[in-house]
């Protein structure tokens, strides 16, 4: 029962509160971002998640029209359903993390702005 070794390739970043996304499916499911690197982003779905595909694009957005990322692909790597006594966890269903595909240059830029202007490191392990 060692220590944990963290495998990632990027280091993880911690959003403000008002950092959210959408997994586009059928319909968009509204998620909170828990952290998010130049490499994936870790969300927490908020509601009407349950098929959530294999490959999605997700657009990243701060609540205010301050930022909006469009059309990010990434690949579902892992999935956990959450089970909290929480008032406001009652609204959130699962933990979904997500390994970002190939983005272009803009989008590299605006991930880039994100990380700069909307969060902070964390130290997770």
């Amino acid at each position: 029962m060692g220590n944990r070794i963290d495998r990632r390739i990027h280091k993880r970043f911690k959003v403000r509160d008002e950092s959210f996304a959408f997994i586009e499916n059928d319909s968009k499911i509204l998620c909170k971002i828990k952290n998010i690197s130049k490499g994936g982003i870790s969300l927490l779905t908020i509601a009407n998640a349950e098929n959530i595909p294999d490959m999605f694009d997700t657009d990243i957005f701060v609540t205010g029209r301050v930022f909006y990322l469009r059309d990010v692909p990434g690949k579902k790597i892992s999935e956990s359903y959450l089970d909290s006594k929480s008032l406001f966890n009652t609204f959130i269903k699962r933990r979904v993390g997500v390994q970002f595909g190939e983005l272009n240059s803009s989008q590299v830029s605006q991930l880039e702005v994100f990380l700069k202007n909307h969060a902070t490191i964390e130290d997770i392990f």
